[in-house]
């Protein structure tokens, strides 16, 4: 097999709705419409990178039911090798979504099959993949299942990426085994208690994430673009300025074209290689919040090109 990029999936189907606003507590409104799309952060990521010219394969799980059977067959059209897909009584995972009309969302999700990742098949995956250059993860697939393949990553030399979304306790378990950890602002708070918007608080969290084994520190901060940290300098990477109509998806695209990014690199990477590849994910997370969606917003190498050259994109269907 030849894949360079793996990721360690959560494999949901969303159901979306547009609305106003996010709903306050206990409050019921009028939405403008729904839709039902394949997502997941795992997914998302994996789609991403295949989307961005990677050979990517997928270690996840998925119910006996449609969606899964969706699920596989999309991930297959999309050139990703699903030979490590379980299947699962469990059925498929479930997303839902609101998007409000500043195209900002809010999320629950329901596990389900990616709760169900058998562990030491995750371990398996990596070793049938020899070409492997970057293993991608995050917490919304089995923390066991990620901290093997993590593992057995590290022993082979293969960088590991390790989006903290959502923020949870099996993070701490995952950093040790984490070369390069991607947090939002609200999960940098939650894993460290500091404030990412300033300087000093950005500086000691990540020396806390330093100290638990990581290598570089990512911390995206929306409009204001993302810090890139080493344990003796950080940079900051602008966000590229468009009109967002849902960010949906974003954070995973970011993840997805750092990990196709840094996976064509020749060697192990340096801070100007990270640097590089965060800039290169902050073109693609620009395409995808211009469009609703998850998967429908992941944009081809085309399309993030066209993006940079001024060119018109056509909409892809929601």
């Amino acid at each position: 097999m030849s894949q360079a990029v793996a990721v360690v999936a959560s494999l949901n189907v969303d159901h979306i709705v547009q609305a106003p606003r996010i709903p306050e507590p206990g409050e019921t409104l009028m939405g403008f419409s729904t839709s039902r799309e394949l997502g997941g952060k795992g997914g998302n990521q994996a789609v991403a990178a295949a989307r961005l010219g990677a050979d990517v394969a997928v270690i996840g799980c998925v119910g006996q039911d449609e969606d899964g059977d969706e699920y596989l067959n999309a991930l297959a059209a999309e050139g990703a090798d699903v030979t490590h897909v379980r299947r699962s009584a469990l059925p498929t995972g479930r997303a839902a979504i609101t998007v409000d009309a500043e195209g900002v969302n809010s999320i629950v999700v329901v596990a389900g099959a990616n709760a169900d990742i058998p562990a030491a098949a995750a371990e398996t995956a990596i070793g049938a993949l020899p070409s492997l250059r970057v293993v991608a993860g995050q917490l919304e697939a089995a923390a066991d299942a990620t901290e093997r393949a993590f593992a057995a990553a590290r022993e082979r030399g293969v960088l590991t990426v390790l989006n903290t979304a959502p923020a949870a306790d099996a993070a701490g378990k995952l950093l040790p085994f984490s070369d390069v950890v991607v947090s939002n602002e609200i999960e940098f708070r939650q894993l460290t208690g500091q404030d990412p918007f300033d300087g000093n608080g950005l500086r000691r969290g990540s020396a806390d994430l330093f100290a638990a084994g990581c290598r570089w520190v990512i911390v995206t901060l929306g409009a204001e673009g993302c810090a890139v940290l080493d344990a003796s300098s950080s940079a900051h990477v602008p966000a590229v300025a468009v009109r967002a109509v849902d960010t949906t998806a974003a954070g995973d695209s970011f993840v997805g074209a750092l990990a196709a990014r840094l996976a064509e690199l020749p060697g192990d990477p340096i801070t100007a290689d990270v640097v590089a590849a965060c800039g290169f994910a902050a073109k693609v997370a620009a395409v995808v919040v211009t469009r609703h969606g998850a998967h429908p917003s992941l944009p081809t190498l085309a399309e993030v090109c066209a993006q940079q050259e001024g060119q018109p994109m056509a909409s892809r269907p929601t």
